[in-house]
């Protein structure tokens, strides 16, 4: 029997008898989504279908689960622990995910493919928070919050504008103003029990409430680019593809944007707070993936452990 036939027919028994269907597909998302490797997901999917396949009559769901976490823990007892969690009762929820970073590193992209591997459809942009406060509050009120965060200071009082570090002092006043909405968006988050994204450039460490950072089922990780070369490429090829965000711009500030990357490290490894290098973005996926699985682990746990947060690249 093929795969179609198999997905179509192949019956699986549920609570009080009643009858579900396997599917390799949805059995591939589900793997997919504890970050188990493609080729891995394609395996183990295929040597569970066969013992479904293989069965005289339809195996109940408990028994599926527990062939399906058999075969995961012969290759990898890591991610058979993450299955577990991920069909039990969700003991865990909500885990909210914060990728901080500056502009041009991949932050969305790396954001839009956690999101489709952990099935989190709620993704907040701190860009889109700073525009809903633009509309409400007037410029002349607070000049640096109408601009972009690399430029911040040339709006900032004289008082607020020193000789040095310019660009950092700006970008901290705007993150005040907008770290206000985030932490709205993560006690919205926590009290509705609903798994969240937020990413931005506004996720500065030290400018966060430090109950946020030390919420359990928070999970803040930073993204950087090391190579400038490679990060000029990104900012070129952005400009191609979104309108309103000139790559010109981005490029004419590059050294404002380098220093509130190198200060953003700075802070993060002053927080304990993870740091991931995106030159790869497979590889820096994959490594988010590991972060945020260690947490909700431990969360569905209900235990309150200290971490390794070293800085990782």
């Amino acid at each position: 029997m093929d795969s179609v036939q198999a997905d179509n027919f192949l019956k699986i028994r549920s609570k009080k008898d009643r009858y579900e269907y396997f599917s390799k597909g949805i059995l591939s998302t589900s793997l997919y989504s504890i970050g188990m490797d493609s080729n891995l997901v394609f395996e183990i999917a295929s040597k569970v279908e066969q013992v479904v396949i293989a069965a005289s009559e339809p195996i109940s769901k408990e028994k599926l689960v527990q062939i399906i976490k058999n075969e995961i823990e012969s290759v990898n007892p890591q991610l058979a622990e993450r299955y577990e969690v991920y069909e039990g009762e969700e003991t865990y929820k909500p885990i909210i995910i914060l990728l901080a970073g500056v502009p041009g590193i991949g932050k969305s992209t790396i954001a839009s493919q956690i999101s489709q591997r952990l099935e989190i459809t709620n993704i907040i942009g701190t860009d889109m928070i700073r525009q809903i406060l633009r509309q409400t509050i007037s410029s002349k009120l607070i000049p640096e919050l109408h601009s972009s965060s690399y430029e911040a200071y040339k709006f900032l009082k004289p008082k607020l504008n020193p000789i040095l570090r310019q660009s950092i002092v700006g970008y901290e006043e705007q993150c005040r103003h907008i770290i206000v909405g985030v932490e709205s968006a993560i006690q919205t988050a926590l009290y509705s029990r609903e798994n969240s994204i937020i990413e931005g450039v506004h996720l500065a460490p030290n400018i966060l409430n430090p109950s946020v950072l030390t919420e359990p089922h928070v999970k803040m990780i930073l993204l950087y680019l090391e190579d400038e070369e490679e990060h000029k490429r990104r900012i070129l090829a952005r400009g191609t593809q979104v309108e309103l965000r000139k790559a010109d711009r981005y490029m004419t500030a590059l050294t404002e944007i380098r220093n509130i990357q190198t200060y953003l490290v700075e802070e993060a490894t002053k927080a304990k707070i993870p740091i991931i290098e995106t030159s790869e973005s497979g590889r820096a996926v994959n490594k988010i993936m590991d972060k945020i699985w260690d947490r909700i682990v431990l969360l569905d746990k209900g235990e309150k452990k200290e971490e390794d947060e070293e800085p990782s690249n």
